[in-house]
């Protein structure tokens, strides 16, 4: 109800119009993919979201007061300078001395006291990531008789829609991705008038004091042509900007448009249309308001040729994917708001296939300039949770997850980029914290890279998994591509840095076996005590694995010399072997005397088995029941709690259970990530029905499409864990690794058809869940054998081949 208490005027009649509405919404036609909502958003996180990857807009919906909040990706609120990390290396023998004597309170706390003696003071976080501006539109009040909201995720329009005394009126909202520009057209059977203001987002008045300090100016400039809203930081730092600038341009069909004070005025127009755009700027801002002007010149002034192009790129992307999972009328017409409260009590497939559209739609609306962070483009607060940064240690990996498999592997040079922006920052944490060469990756940056976040019981600094967790992803893109030239020229010169990190970081023990001291796993510590930091954490033997594994087969590709080659091969076997405890699970830390805290909401010790599934595990039947055994404890802490907070932990369990063929475990927990993560505007949080969050809106889809089709290098597997309530469906375009393309997987509860290409001329074997019946299969386009229960196919390139499968 905060919507009525802010628009007194409509009064009771209003409210009327609400109930009645809701109660007719669910026969309103829906977009082909998207949704309709009923009522306004009562605060930011309902918002209808829009975005281009680099400027997002989030649209509250108020047909009278509209409010539209815009974001910029680079737009961190400088706060703190960035620093070099003091010089902890001259303190490692120390460190590790006091780990092996297992004292591990003193070294959590002598990390943070090297860095308080260096005059650090307290642990630093990020710049925030923090609305960039307002565009307000006010229109005159009048008694509401009908109102939709909604969103068309093929085009990226928001859209405001409503019925008053005067006429019939249509808000349409959309981030240009071809143009940089967002798009606003306002259109209505009867004439427009309308005030709009571009401005700084309002804050509460506690914030005062912090906004005053940190914006140093914030003005708006109007003339007839633009309208120019100037920010200038307060405490601009060497890896911000000095502040930025957005300009407006309105267009007008009909009618008048004058300027008043700070705001346009338009009367009695047919057609209003409003573009804006924003760019953050250094020192000089000349240069940028330049680029903005031509920006909003060349865009054009057509709706309707705006929105053309906007389909031939934000829709051939979003659509080059797609699954049908038999969503019925009723449940393609139900509002948001019915469909997240009745998906508490149960959900469905076709509420899956709706949230799958949805959450694959938030993540390519965040992605371009940079990844998703963790509120994807979008931000309504100045004080953001954890400043809305780039969290390494899950929540950004989870973000993009399904870009590769779900085929916008285009959007993933966003991901590379900006770590190759900030090669620099990682060589000096490696230096500085650890004296070696390589680079190491913190476990939040937004604005630099520095490693700035330590603490005595979070003691991130001793987490050096980033780099091969990242280093992973490159790898991974060519796998999925085939880009010979991206592995060379990108993938294993950052993989090579890399490694050298763990090459010269890595201690040897009295067993030959490495060490890794100190070492972390995230977020956990052992049941002896509260200490985080520790030794041999099972996630770092796995990247390290991971990450040698990638290089030497790289390395192979690309011709380096067998003496290279060789090193690295004994290399890796020296590295720690895993373990199974007494009660059956797999170990999270590799070392005597830590053992295993299942109540918690990470399983950093599962990394082996989050994409690529690590072989050592593969190749041990013991290992493999200690990780199913390993991920039904870890749910344990989940069931109780609805899922429980930090909802991409619970992807990571569904892609470790995948990869394992748990279909059961797998299932479940897609059911708890449908029915407990939602918000009325179908977007995605972290925990429980709270904390507006994207990193499962890139997990969702990810995890549907590896339970219907999931792959390693030379192995592709089908229906591994296809939920039984999902009798009939299909899944088109998906990618899988080795450069193969599904142009579609349909199925019913009797049979399977599939067809897909592979880029390349290769042997691949097919692997399929428990419901297939391999004496049923029909291959067309490849010669075939089974063995194993196993279909071997040698493909051809670019030859479509097809399957029918009994199920």
């Amino acid at each position: 109800m905060n919507f009525l208490k802010m628009n007194k005027k409509l009064g009771f009649v209003f409210f009327i119009s609400w109930i009645a509405l809701s109660l007719v919404s669910q026969n309103r036609l829906a977009p082909k993919k998207g949704f309709v909502s009923w009522l306004p958003a009562a605060q930011w996180d309902d918002a209808l979201l829009t975005g281009n990857g680099t400027m997002g807009a989030m649209v509250m919906g108020k047909p009278f007061e509209e409010s539209i909040i815009l974001n910029h990706a680079l737009l961190y609120l400088p706060s703190e300078a960035p620093v070099i990390p003091p010089d902890m290396a001259s303190h490692m023998e120390q460190i590790k001395k006091l780990s092996l004597d297992g004292k591990y309170g003193e070294v959590a706390k002598l990390g943070a006291q090297i860095w308080r003696d260096a005059g650090y003071g307290n642990k630093k976080w990020t710049d925030a990531y923090v609305p960039a501006a307002e565009l307000s539109i006010h229109m005159p009040a009048s008694n509401i008789k009908a109102y939709e909201r909604s969103v068309d995720y093929e085009t990226a329009e928001a859209i405001v829609a409503w019925t008053d005394q005067k006429g019939s009126y249509v808000r349409k909202t959309f981030a240009s991705r071809p143009n940089g520009v967002i798009v606003t057209q306002i259109k209505g059977t009867a004439p427009v008038s309308v005030k709009i203001q571009l401005a700084k987002y309002p804050h509460s008045w506690e914030q005062n004091k912090l906004i005053d300090k940190l914006i140093s100016e914030s003005d708006t400039y109007v003339n007839q042509d633009f309208m120019h809203y100037h920010v200038a930081y307060g405490q601009p730092h060497s890896a911000s900007p000095d502040g930025y600038d957005g300009l407006l341009k309105v267009m007008i069909t009909g009618g008048e448009k004058v300027v008043e004070g700070d705001a346009y005025t338009i009367k009695n127009a047919d057609e209003v249309l409003i573009l804006t755009t924003m760019e953050p700027y250094k020192a000089d801002n000349s240069s940028s308001i330049d680029r903005l002007k031509e920006r909003l010149r060349s865009a054009g002034d057509s709706y309707a040729f705006l929105l053309s192009k906007q389909k031939q790129t934000h829709g051939l992307l979003y659509n080059s994917v797609s699954l049908d999972l038999a969503c019925t009328e009723q449940e393609e017409q139900m509002t948001s708001e019915v469909l997240v409260s009745t998906i508490r009590d149960h959900t469905t497939p076709g509420f899956m296939q709706r949230q799958f559209e949805a959450a694959r739609y938030h993540i390519l609306c965040a992605t371009g300039t940079n990844p998703p962070n963790l509120q994807g483009i979008w931000s309504g607060s100045w004080t953001p949770p954890w400043s809305s940064d780039f969290t390494h240690d899950g929540n950004v990996q989870v973000a993009i997850s399904h870009l590769l498999n779900g085929n916008m592997p285009e959007l993933m040079m966003a991901y590379f980029n900006y770590h190759e922006r900030m090669m620099a920052y990682y060589r000096t944490n490696a230096k500085q914290l650890y004296g070696v060469r390589g680079i190491h990756i913190p476990s939040h940056t937004s604005s630099h890279g520095y490693n700035n976040h330590y603490d005595e019981t979070w003691c991130m600094e001793y987490w050096n998994g980033g780099a091969g967790w990242t280093a992973s992803y490159f790898y991974d893109y060519y796998l999925f591509t085939g880009d010979r030239d991206f592995l060379k020229e990108r993938a294993f010169p950052f993989m090579t840095e890399a490694l050298l990190f763990w090459e010269d970081f890595l201690t040897m023990g009295d067993d030959g076996k490495y060490m890794i001291v100190p070492s972390y796993s995230p977020e956990n510590n052992p049941l002896e005590h509260r200490w985080q930091n520790c030794i041999n954490a099972t996630m770092d033997v796995m990247i390290i694995k991971e990450l040698t594994n990638n290089w030497i087969n790289a390395a192979k590709i690309l011709g380096l010399s067998a003496k290279e080659i060789k090193e690295k091969e004994v290399f890796f076997s020296l590295l720690p072997d895993y373990q199974v405890s007494e009660d059956g699970v797999l170990r999270e830390w590799l070392w005597e005397g830590l053992t295993d805290n299942q109540a918690h909401r990470h399983a950093s010790h599962l990394y082996g088995l989050y994409e690529v599934p690590d072989k050592e595990i593969l190749a041990s039947e013991s290992l493999q029941q200690a990780v199913i055994k390993t991920i039904h404890e870890r749910m344990k802490i989940r069931k109780a709690h609805q899922g429980g907070e930090m909802a991409f932990g619970m992807c990571h369990l569904g892609f470790a259970a995948v990869n394992m063929k748990d279909k059961e475990t797998a299932v479940e927990i897609l059911r708890y990530l449908s029915q407990f993560y939602w918000t009325n505007a179908m977007a995605t949080t972290h925990n429980p029905g709270q904390l507006f969050n994207m990193d499962i809106s890139g997990g969702i889809p990810s995890l549907m499409t590896r339970m219907i089709v999931n792959s390693r290098p030379g192995h592709i597997t089908l229906f591994a864990a296809l939920p039984d309530e999902w009798h009939r469906g299909a899944l088109n375009g998906v990618l899988a690794r080795g450069g193969v393309k599904f142009d579609y997987i349909r199925w019913d509860e009797q049979k399977a058809d599939v067809c897909f290409v592979s880029k390349e001329q290769q042997i691949i074997t097919l692997d399929f869940g428990s419901d297939v019946q391999l004496s049923g299969i029909v291959v067309d386009g490849a010669k075939y054998r089974i063995s194993d229960n196993r279909v071997i196919l040698s493909l051809q390139a670019d030859f479509p081949v097809k399957l029918s499968i009994n199920k």
